[in-house]
């Protein structure tokens, strides 16, 4: 039985192969019909890649069926169906429409262009012809050149034809690995030590290269700013500083990236610029060193050099602009000679010969260096040479950068009075918005008072005074108003609660956050899982501003971004709370425009972004939101703090507190 099934493999193979080959062909004109389909205007350019994917999924299925290959379907999940807002329109990034057809579109447009597979597939359809098509029609090419060849009267047209046949499976197998290539998921590997070392230490050489000619541009900008001094100060220098500020604050960010060394911003904000004069123009200062000047422009020029001039950061910029040069040359000169002068030389060794020997006359090579670096060290090839001397250097430069973004930390950063200054204003804006924050609460609380449960309170004392004068003539009526007062009371009361659980829920001041947390999770119209690993409880207002804020996540999580599923976590370390909402919603909402995860429902002052910014501000907390277009949506709180009261918590899904 299996050897007649080996048998019928052997036979059915250069059939099979005939017919891949003839899908390999379809390739390039399905792929010509595609690229003229998506650029005259039809039905959209997503619906030709989604009928042009029906080819790479037969050829999958083939690889499985004929080549014993299996390969997974390797296309991102297509988007959801828009969603109507409550208002009647349909959202689209910060773009609304009144019908959901371009929502859709451009929906599927980005799905189908932004997934890796799309390229994939594209680039399997020009490839295959030239691999798997030769692959797939060797085999029954040898069978027929067999056939054609036996009636004629050559043997070898035999050996050929069964050539082809005891090849047939074996080419199948290997057309079926050929198309696993390009039209499976892309296989997710570590990388192992050495190769992880390798490209750090390209990378750390690179940066460091880059950093060299970085020092080039600071003296650049160092001397505009003195020619901009020498000529017209007040004109030329400020528009030299800010223009300095943009790279020097570039470098700040660089700097961080490549070493991990943050350097926080030590500027002054720009003083605003006064109002005009009742003859329209603009006094700065008072006293002998008042100035006064006729036109705005020149108002904001002198106010600009003012401002600029007395903040100690512009100096420090301009020291560290004339400092990059020197330093580079002690740090990062030897390092980037051996890097470019060793890859060079294990390319093109006799660039250091032509490129040396004009500057000292002698023929000079990699090996050469080396040997006259160390005498006892036997003699080297030219590229072994290079290699050894660029390795040398990108070894250095991890430890050379760092010590480069320290010693600029020290100019660069700010100083000790500037990080007081600055968190002293801080604390003015927190004090403010926190002040603004209360009286809006407190304007609420008396409005709902006001037009809710004083309201009935009032008419129960109204009705009880109808009562008091129907009681003797009418018992009937004076007691169903007494029902109907009655009624009314349980109505207000149950407000007034409404109204202090909307103060401070009553779970979050019996059993804290974490329960509170989850109580929110329990009532949440979607999945959701909370994990918490707080040793303690926070302090009452941080408690509150981080349940409403969650709250407020949630609520957008499953009204905007038609998420399924959310995941809460709470952890306490080094001092501060973080709170990580994430969810598996179609993402795209923007940091500064409101909302929450899975999309923005307010942008701007009032949105539910700005709200939970405001809440969180007070206690010099902070959002950051991430929410690529597809998903997931990933906000997290972070809010400084300290804990009291052991207690520790660990997880729970939907419904299932634990402690």
């Amino acid at each position: 039985m299996a050897r007649g099934s080996r048998f019928a493999d052997h036979v059915s193979a250069p059939l099979r192969g005939l017919a891949l080959a003839g899908v390999a062909l379809l390739g390039p004109p399905l792929l010509v019909v595609m690229f003229v389909g998506a650029h005259a205007g039809l039905p959209s350019p997503a619906f030709f890649v989604e009928q042009g994917r029906r080819l790479p999924a037969l050829a999958r299925s083939l690889a499985a069926r004929w080549g014993g290959v299996e390969i997974a379907s390797p296309y991102r999940p297509a988007p959801p169906p828009p969603v109507r807002d409550p208002d009647g329109w349909y959202r689209d990034g910060d773009a609304l429409f009144r019908s959901a057809f371009l929502p859709a579109y451009l929906a599927r447009l980005r799905w189908v262009a932004g997934d890796p597979a799309t390229a994939r597939d594209l680039a399997w359809m020009v490839l295959n012809p030239l691999v798997g098509g030769v692959l797939a029609g060797l085999a029954p090419a040898l069978v027929g050149v067999g056939l054609v060849a036996v009636p004629l009267g050559r043997p070898a047209g035999a050996a050929a034809a069964l050539l082809g046949l005891a090849l047939g499976p074996r080419l199948l197998r290997l057309h079926a690995r050929w198309t696993r290539v390009l039209l499976a998921p892309p296989a997710r590997r570590a990388p192992g030590r050495l190769a992880r070392a390798a490209r750090s230490g390209a990378v750390a050489g690179a940066r460091l290269c880059g950093s060299v000619v970085l020092a080039g541009v600071a003296m650049v900008f160092a001397v505009a700013q003195l020619v901009a001094v020498g000529l017209m100060p007040v004109r030329l220098w400020p528009e030299t500083v800010l223009g300095s500020r943009r790279f020097v604050s570039w470098r700040r960010a660089r700097i961080g990236e490549w070493t991990g060394v943050r350097i926080a911003e030590p500027y002054r904000p720009e003083p605003p610029l006064p109002d005009p004069g009742p003859d329209g123009s603009y006094r700065l200062g008072w006293g002998p060193f008042g100035t006064v000047h006729r036109t705005r422009a020149d108002a904001l020029r002198a106010r600009r050099f003012e401002w600029l001039a007395r903040d100690g950061a512009s100096w420090r910029d301009l020291a560290w602009l004339f400092l990059e040069v020197p330093v580079a040359v002690v740090l990062f000169a030897g390092p980037a000679v051996l890097i470019a002068g060793g890859l060079a030389g294990l390319c093109w060794s006799w660039v250091w010969a032509e490129a040396l020997g004009l500057l000292t006359g002698a023929a000079w090579s990699p090996d050469r260096l080396l040997r006259a670096a160390v005498p006892a060290l036997p003699d080297v090839p030219a590229p072994v040479a290079g290699l050894a001397a660029a390795a040398l250097g990108m070894a250095v430069a991890p430890a050379l950068l760092r010590c480069h973004a320290l010693l600029s930390r020290a100019l660069l950063g700010p100083t000790r009075a500037a990080v007081l200054t600055s968190r002293v204003d801080t604390l003015t804006s927190s004090r403010a918005r926190i002040r603004d924050a209360q009286a809006a609460e407190l304007r609420r609380i008396e409005r709902d008072l006001h037009d809710g449960a004083q309201a009935r309170w009032v008419a129960v004392g109204m009705t009880l005074g109808a009562v008091e004068e129907l009681i003797d003539r009418d018992p009937e009526a004076a007691k169903a108003m007494v029902v109907g007062a009655k009624d009314m009371s349980v109505t207000a009361l149950g407000e007034l609660r409404e109204l202090v659980r909307g103060i401070r829920p009553p779970v979050l001041a019996d059993r804290g956050l974490a329960d509170a947390v989850r109580t929110l999770a329990m009532d949440a119209p979607l999945e959701a899982e909370v994990r918490v690993r707080l040793p303690g409880r926070v302090a009452a207002p941080i408690e509150a501003a981080v349940y409403f804020a969650v709250s407020e996540l949630l609520t957008n999580a499953a009204k905007h971004a038609a998420a399924s599923r959310v995941l809460v976590e709470l952890r306490h370390a080094d001092g501060v709370l973080t709170v990580t909402v994430a969810d598996d919603g179609r993402g795209g909402a923007v940091a500064g425009h409101g909302g929450g995860p899975g999309g923005g429902n307010g942008a701007g002052p009032g949105g539910g972004l700005h709200g939970i910014r405001r809440r969180l501000g007070g206690f010099d907390g902070t959002l950051t939101l991430s929410s690529p277009p597809g998903g997931p949506t990933v906000a997290t709180l972070e809010v400084p703090c300290g804990l009291s009261s052991p207690r520790t918590s660990t997880s729970s899904g939907k419904g299932s507190p634990t402690s």
